[in-house]
């Protein structure tokens, strides 16, 4: 597709961006924003969302995808808002006068090197999930966090929602007993994309960064790349989108890190080609809590369809199940159903998005409110929740394509006894890109 074709394309949708009781006034005190990576999660959620919080003044985008960028820029304008000035680069963008704050919304390959400039910076940073790559990564950004004295806010935002406060106290009522297991699980087909030119909108090159040049596969959206399946950019369905829920059982269980981790999956002949597992289960050790994962990306539908996306709690009296918009108790006497909000909300659905946007507004006033405050008090997504969530997801590749049990040592974050899994503690960067850790 030409260049001036990808551009119109990009300027489509944009009706009803933001909702229709909200107009950019113009008011002073705002915080100074910028965002990296303006594709759809940094456009059509973050960006619009950081809007409607009326907290801050987004002043800067950047973005290696001119249709990303145009995109943007696009919405903004029929928003009323002020264009903001486009970077081509990061390390561009941090120097905008008077930046306070920055999203990070790129590829999860991109996350380290992006996250730690901005410390290097002084930039409050609201970073996307998983925060890093691999362990190592996660380390030096701790490490490069923990001497900025910034403010960070991670991206979780069902931690916002009433429900897991609702039911870590039913739990700890006692109403279903002991908890001796949790399940989570993620049951969403998942499409075999095909492999296109790179369009002549997109530095590819940059887009890869430090990962290594891939096959650039197409995405139904136009403008987009679906990085997501690809394994040199992200570590698949629970890195992805389980995180959200391991974080919300960390949050209810009150637990950090596992001791050990083991999985088992594969691929079925339906795409022999995936990078990812398509069927894949993992058990999480907490300290002797069994904390499992399943997925499966083929179709499959649970005899209770709206449990195909969620959180099981089992307990010695009962088991508990959390959706984002509502939970349900099973009691073990069967004495029958009990339901709390709306588990059954489908995706997409309008009182799903009504949720989401509550959930956003109230990250962002949060985040707003600790950088004003010089504090973080307010913040749950806090970089140690994402740090703790973040490892336990790639530990948890590591034992899959390892094949073996992975054993954690807490304090070094080094895997015992398994030199495979080791040794992809730290992947190699492209160069001329150097991987942040120093030993």
């Amino acid at each position: 597709m030409k260049r001036r074709r990808f551009l119109q394309a990009g300027a489509i949708a944009t009706t009803g961006w933001m909702t229709s009781n909200w107009s950019y006034q113009p008011q002073d005190g705002r915080i100074k924003m910028g965002i990296v990576g303006t594709g759809w999660w940094g456009t059509d959620y973050l960006l619009k969302y950081a809007l409607e919080s009326n907290e801050y003044e987004i002043v800067a985008l950047c973005d290696v995808s001119e249709v990303a960028l145009q995109t943007a820029l696009d919405k903004l304008s029929e928003a009323g808002v002020p264009t903001p000035r486009v970077y081509k680069t990061y390390e561009e963008l941090y120097e905008h006068p008077d930046l306070e704050a920055v999203i990070i919304a790129t590829p999860t390959h991109w996350h380290a090197l992006q996250f730690i400039a901005a410390c290097e910076k002084g930039l409050h940073i609201w970073q996307e999930k998983p925060i890093s790559y691999d362990i190592r990564e996660a380390q030096a950004m701790q490490a490069a966090y923990e001497k900025a004295g910034i403010v960070v806010n991670i991206d979780f935002p069902r931690l916002q929602a009433p429900i897991n406060n609702e039911v870590k106290g039913y739990i700890q009522s006692g109403q279903v007993g002991e908890i001796y297991q949790v399940g989570f699980n993620i049951n969403n087909p998942v499409g075999a994309p095909k492999e296109v030119p790179v369009p002549d909108t997109l530095d590819f090159d940059a887009y890869c960064g430090p990962a290594p040049i891939l096959k650039y596969l197409e995405h139904p959206r136009p403008g987009r790349m679906n990085w997501r399946v690809q394994q040199g950019f992200s570590r698949g369905i629970l890195a992805d989108w389980g995180i959200h829920y391991l974080q919300n059982i960390r949050s209810v269980m009150e637990l950090s890190i596992p001791d050990s981790v083991q999985a088992s999956g594969g691929n079925t002949t339906k795409n022999p080609t995936a990078e990812h597992p398509d069927y894949l289960e993992v058990t999480f050790n907490f300290d002797g809590l069994p904390v499992v994962w399943n997925h499966k990306t083929w179709g499959f539908t649970s005899p209770l369809p709206h449990t195909n996306i969620g959180i099981f709690y089992y307990g010695s009296k009962g088991t508990i199940f959390a959706a984002d918009s509502g939970w349900e108790v099973y009691p073990g006497d069967g004495s029958g159903r009990k339901t709390f909000g709306n588990p059954r909300v489908g995706l997409n659905s309008e009182e799903y998005e009504a949720e989401i946007r509550r959930e956003f507004v109230a990250q962002f006033k949060s985040f707003a409110a600790s950088i004003r405050a010089k504090n973080e008090s307010a913040i749950k997504g806090t970089f140690e929740e994402g740090f703790n969530s973040t490892s336990a997801v790639i530990y948890a590749d590591l034992a899959y394509r390892s094949q073996q049990v992975v054993r954690i040592d807490k304090s070094t974050m080094d895997v015992m006894g398994n030199t495979k899994a080791y040794e992809m503690l730290k992947r190699a960067y492209r160069a001329p890109y150097k991987h942040p850790y120093v030993q």
